[in-house]
């Protein structure tokens, strides 16, 4: 690809130009992936309002998501399928990190992100591009919409999230055939962690972390059960669990569940800290007892505040954060589609070998 022209660094602004190069480079996950986890730290409060995931995203992505979804659907109970299953895992993974691409200036800073969520061919999320970018990158909004429409493609469509205040990759997406699918919508959330109230467990109720006891098999149950997933095999395997253990912000003391009187887990949510933004975000939520969601939620935004955090955000359209005590503060962003001559889904395309990334 062409060297974009920088332009100059402001609050989201475009400002004028310098003659400084930014270069697109595949992405190597030993090399990039803390260093992407940084810049998103670093950006966060670099525009009005955020346009770059916060670092859960990312880490969630690679390290659960695309463990999870390669070998969903497959029997964790027998050596020979464990064997596959995690076989099936990696794989998932090595597509999620073939379709990163980044841009580095001449200071080899990562300067922007193009990355996938989902990245499997059979799940109705795949095929949809998020940008990640500093201020004064709008010059690369070209480069990257080329690129995601190269490598994001779902039946016959290019798939793009857009935040509802990015008014410069809103504008590059319409020059370059995209339309906003107002339905798709998702809001942004915040709660005052000054505002929490105690907890309220029933009798014999009690909190537990990972760090209490690393009980993987009824953590995989609840989370599954909590998705209505009655099966097993819809689980999220064990050795998802232990890659997502492996993410770099990830904590056991934060990974609660509540427990009931007779031992099973029956909620359970993820706190992710953000110390130097002061925020904190819950990813993945569950329950399958009534009430209990709002309980380890709000146990987890209490030990979140514990560590530093002064804000707790969620994206998502769910009415149900806001019962809980979160506000609503404005429509985060919407999906946009273009319609492609190419019809393929993610994964289906040349395979690029990467770097082992794991231990």
């Amino acid at each position: 690809m062409t060297p974009a022209v920088l332009e100059s660094e402001g609050k989201g602004s475009m400002g004028a130009t310098q003659e400084i190069k930014a270069i697109f480079r595949k992405y190597e996950p030993l090399k990039d992936f803390l260093r992407v986890r940084d810049m998103l730290v670093e950006t966060y409060r670099a525009f009005e309002r955020p346009i770059n995931w916060p670092i859960v995203r990312w880490q969630y992505a690679r390290h659960f998501c695309a463990p999870m979804l390669g070998a969903y659907g497959s029997s964790d109970s027998i050596d020979d399928s464990l064997k596959n299953n995690i076989k099936k895992s990696k794989q998932a993974i090595r597509l999620w990190e073939n379709a990163v691409g980044i841009w580095e200036n001449e200071n080899k800073e990562i300067v922007a992100v193009v990355c996938p969520d989902e990245y499997v061919p059979w799940h109705p999320g795949s095929g949809l591009a998020f940008f990640q970018r500093r201020p004064g990158y709008d010059s690369l909004l070209d480069e990257m919409l080329e690129y995601s429409q190269k490598k994001f493609i779902k039946e016959s469509k290019s798939n793009l999230w857009i935040p509802a205040h990015d008014k410069p990759l809103q504008d590059a997406a319409i020059k370059h055939g995209f339309k906003c699918i107002e339905k798709s919508f998702e809001n942004w959330l915040e709660y005052d962690l000054k505002n929490l109230p105690g907890a309220n467990l029933p009798v014999s109720f009690r909190f537990q972390s990972m760090a209490d006891n690393n009980d993987l098999e009824r953590r995989r149950k609840v989370l599954g059960l909590s998705f209505y997933h009655k099966d097993p095999k819809e689980w999220a395997t064990i050795f998802s669990y232990q890659e997502l253990q492996r993410a770099p912000d990830y904590r056991k003391d934060l990974d609660l569940v509540v427990v009931a009187p007779d031992g099973e887990f029956v909620s359970c949510c993820i706190a992710w800290v953000d110390t130097k933004n002061e925020i904190a975000m819950l990813e993945p939520v569950g329950s399958i007892v009534l009430g209990m969601g709002r309980e380890v939620v709000l146990e987890g935004l209490r030990r979140a505040r514990n560590l530093g955090a002064k804000t707790g955000i969620m994206e998502t359209r769910l009415k149900y954060y806001e019962k809980i005590g979160f506000v609503k503060k404005y429509v985060y962003g919407h999906i946009w589609q273009k319609e492609v001559s190419e019809k393929r889904s993610p994964g289906e395309e040349k395979t690029v070998k990467t770097e082992d990334t794991f231990h």
